[in-house]
């Protein structure tokens, strides 16, 4: 995997898989406390955050 671009694209992908989960924990119900919860919403912010930095280095790298 040499090529930056695919690099960029497959992080890009486990991170959009990690968001799906971490919601998916949320919106079941899975954390026992208002801590965990809090812990689950500080790591999708963190997951969206680079999902979203990912994409825009990859959109501006597109139109160069």
């Amino acid at each position: 995997m040499a090529d930056p671009t695919t690099f960029a694209y497959v992080i890009l992908k486990a991170i959009q898989d990690r968001i799906s989960l971490t919601q998916a924990a949320i919106l079941q119900g899975s954390p026992r406390d208002f801590m965990e919860y809090r812990n689950l919403t500080g790591e999708l912010r963190g997951l969206e955050f680079s999902e979203q930095e990912i994409k825009d280095a990859l959109h501006s790298s597109e139109e160069e």
